[in-house]
């Protein structure tokens, strides 16, 4: 009787099911930190502007109900002086209200000096305006158009900035990172496509070629080190010629795969290295493309003009920040803040990709160094025993002396036998 081999409907299930689980737990092991860490900037960023809403609001309402009570003042006494002053004093009525108007004057000044607040009906620590103001402090770039007036928001604000600071150098650091992995796999898929024709990976890994020339340059080394010392049909050692080991040496020194790659490479025999460092330039383009597109974008929210907002973008993502121009609509302020946060980002891929560019540039630097020095050093022991007479050998004055005592003895031996 011929068994059934099919597995049962059950075990299928719970495969498919251990599959799926798998790519969850491989997905979330690979995006987890990247997500993780921007909703804590998030939250953090949220509990933040609760805390400064709830410190500096009620301060602001009390400083609006001052400034509401003095310019009632100042009209009650004005309305008093038209009132009980008649016409023919128009000098004296003049003169008081004068002095009411330069009061009231003064009392603004010093409530601007003081506590940082104007005469506006606008709220200025809103929800969002406090959110906002939070993304100033951990990106250091503090536009300083809110500032707390309380000791308590100025102690939080310490607080919130000793925490936020550093957490938001990790997120830019993690981020920083995962734009240069995604710009280089999209880089090297554009030059797959362009010199192959094909998107298939051809996976070469960095250690590996570096081993690899690494063992062929120690290698040749040692073969430039052994061909001084072999000799010739008559047993003598071959003579070095200089100009023969200068242009060895040079041969020896131009490691494979470090020069420039040719412009256009065959695609038949082009093999796309997978393992490279993004462009400097390719980076830098991006980032400023990035700028561009911002500085058209605020051009559309605010009243500015393109310069303004270019002058905006790059202050605010130099982390400069003047505040001397400001988004003004809530929303704006929102969208300014994930701008910001991105764009700081790609500048941290940009000084990413320098940085790798000068790690690998002073690596290979270092190793030609040590490569010319070893070949030097054989090439001056080449013609070291290169002026060594063929055939002759130093012998120190002893060895001459033995050599000489022992030639008389053999002469006075060939004496006594002739005899």
């Amino acid at each position: 009787m011929r068994k059934d081999t099919q597995p049962p409907a059950n075990l299928k299930t719970y495969n498919e099911s251990i599959s799926v689980s798998f790519k969850v737990s491989h997905w979330s092991q690979k995006w987890f930190t990247h997500f993780f860490l921007f909703l804590v900037v998030l939250g953090y960023s949220l509990l933040g502007a609760s805390v400064f809403v709830a410190v500096e609001r009620p301060h602001e309402e009390k400083v609006k109900l001052d400034f509401f009570r003095a310019k009632e003042s100042v009209l009650q006494d004005l309305r008093w002086l038209s009132n009980n002053i008649s016409k023919a004093e128009e000098d004296r009525w003049q003169l008081e209200a004068t002095k009411r108007l330069i009061r009231y004057q003064d009392f603004l000044y010093q409530k601007f000096k003081d506590k940082g607040l104007e005469d506006d009906p606008r709220e200025v620590w809103n929800f969002w305006n406090a959110v906002f103001y939070c993304g100033t402090i951990y990106t250091t770039i503090g536009y300083g158009h809110i500032t707390p007036s309380t000791n308590t928001g100025k102690a939080v604000t310490i607080i919130y900035a000793i925490f936020g600071i550093p957490l938001f150098l990790i997120l830019l650091a993690d981020f920083g990172k995962m734009f240069t992995r995604a710009m280089k796999f999209l880089w090297a898929f554009v030059r797959r496509l362009y010199y192959t024709g094909s998107c298939r990976k051809v996976r070469h890994t960095a250690p590996v070629q570096e081993v690899m020339k690494g063992v062929q340059m120690v290698y040749d080394i040692a073969r430039f080190q052994k061909k001084p010392g072999e000799t010739n049909g008559h047993g003598h050692g071959a003579a070095a010629d200089p100009e023969v080991a200068g242009a060895q040496l040079q041969e020896l020194l131009t490691v494979p795969g470090v020069g420039p790659e040719p412009p256009t490479p065959a695609p038949s025999n082009f093999d796309i290295d997978d393992e490279f460092n993004l462009p400097i330039s390719v980076a830098f383009v991006i980032l400023v493309i990035y700028i561009l597109v911002g500085a058209t974008l605020y051009c559309m929210w605010e009243d500015w003009t393109f310069f303004e907002a270019f002058y905006f973008v790059f202050i605010s993502m130099s982390t400069i920040g003047f505040g001397d121009y400001v988004p003004k609509h809530p929303m704006f302020m929102m969208g300014s803040i994930v701008y910001l946060v991105f764009g700081l980002a790609l500048t941290s891929m940009c000084i990413n990709v320098v940085q790798l560019k000068l790690s690998d540039s002073f690596r290979q630097a270092s190793s030609k160094i040590g490569a010319s020095f070893g070949l030097r050093l054989a090439a001056a022991a080449a013609e070291e025993e290169a002026r060594t007479t063929p055939g002759q050998v130093e012998l120190a004055e002893v060895h001459h002396a033995t050599a000489k005592k022992a030639s008389e003895e053999n002469l006075d031996g060939l004496s006594m036998e002739t005899q």
